[in-house]
């Protein structure tokens, strides 16, 4: 059995290692004829580190009760939470009872709001499609206030964070669900 850690402990250390991601994801199907492009939110609270330090993650996995540890080939170490179950029973509640004390503060409302709306659009079809294909356009199940929403809440999490190059398909996408929103 692994010893807990202490709440303020993890939360100081994820003010300085964390991170609170929301992903507006790809996905290309190149096995399936006309290799259909699906969209999709993801979301994830992670902590990386340098592997010599995974026994420290192994102790934050188990005072949170959830999650995973993997390596990569470069030899580091990243415990994730990906499960929408577990971030909002385990990791909200947690953060909240433990408060985070640096900018990241403001990244986490920001993450916790979106993890609200991906819990309650949870396993529906965002609609979103690059080819204007009214078969994918019939699934839309999500409020294009929810996507547009979603837009906002990374347009701002991107300014916490600091600038990253994006995709030119991420740009078109984005276009697209505010065009549809108004």
């Amino acid at each position: 059995m692994v010893d807990k850690l202490p709440g303020d402990y993890i939360a100081g250390f994820v003010d300085g290692e964390g991170c609170f991601a929301l992903k507006f994801r790809r996905d290309v199907r190149h096995e399936r004829k006309n290799k259909p492009v699906y969209f999709y939110w993801d979301i994830e609270f992670a902590i990386g580190l340098r592997g010599d330090d995974r026994e420290i993650l192994e102790r934050i996995k188990g005072t949170l009760g959830c999650g995973k540890i993997s390596m990569d080939k470069r030899g580091t170490a990243q415990y994730s939470v990906d499960d929408i179950d577990d971030l909002s029973s385990k990791i909200v509640p947690f953060f909240e009872k433990y408060q985070l004390r640096a900018k990241k503060k403001l990244d986490f409302d920001l993450w916790k709001e979106a993890l609200i709306l991906l819990s309650k659009n949870k396993g529906l079809k965002t609609g979103i499609s690059t080819t204007d294909n009214p078969r994918g356009s019939r699934k839309t199940i999500w409020s294009h206030e929810d996507l547009q929403r979603l837009v906002i809440i990374q347009e701002k999490m991107k300014q916490i964070k600091g600038k990253r190059p994006e995709w030119r398909w991420f740009s078109r996408v984005i276009e697209h669900i505010r065009e549809e929103s108004h």
